[in-house]
């Protein structure tokens, strides 16, 4: 009877116990290659569980939508907390109201410059400015062991720039002198 009543107390104390729920990490990052939508640089967000398995991803179909979840302007799953990720990671970036006329403008000078990174010159036609890339349309190899060392990617065409490099690849392709290091390495 003691042994009873000791395993019922028990029972009763694990069923008003809190039980944790898995917290995540999310990670943003962008991707420079052209796509299946056409678009230069493809964007990210990514949710792990604490194990390190990814739970979900999501690839955003348009820079200005990246923009408005990163600057927690819009409520999104990957930044429940509408924390504005590029004034925690010191990016200009954000979301500008214009109340004359209605108008919500994304920006991001760093995110508008990652192109260069691969191509010497804008790859469709319309836009006439240069690049950064000793190759047409990627860099020279010098470039890629580079970026790939950098940024912690294998390959170019297929790897997503993610977390911490992401933000520092942000910052290095508003940096000057970074851009003309890049510019050299051969």
């Amino acid at each position: 009877m003691k042994y009873c009543i000791l395993i019922l107390l028990l029972l009763f104390s694990f069923s008003f116990s809190k039980v944790e729920q898995p917290s995540y990490r999310i990670v943003f990052g962008a991707r420079i290659s052209i796509g299946a939508n056409s678009s230069v640089v493809s964007f990210v967000a990514m949710r792990y569980s604490n194990d390190g398995i990814l739970r979900a991803k999501r690839v955003f179909t348009s820079k200005d939508e990246f923009i408005k979840v990163l600057s927690g302007y819009w409520p999104s799953p990957f930044n429940p907390g509408k924390i504005d990720y590029f004034r925690q990671n010191k990016i200009i970036g954000g979301v500008f109201v214009n109340d004359t006329i209605r108008a919500e403008i994304a920006y991001c000078p760093a995110l508008d410059s990652l192109w260069k990174i691969r191509f010497s010159d804008w790859p469709y036609h319309g836009k006439n400015e240069a690049g950064w890339s000793l190759g047409r349309i990627r860099p020279s190899l010098k470039q890629e062991e580079y970026l790939a060392k950098r940024y912690n990617i294998r390959q170019l065409d297929f790897d997503y720039i993610v977390d911490t490099c992401f933000w520092k690849l942000l910052y290095d392709v508003t940096d000057s002198t970074w851009i003309e290091n890049y510019k050299f390495i051969q």
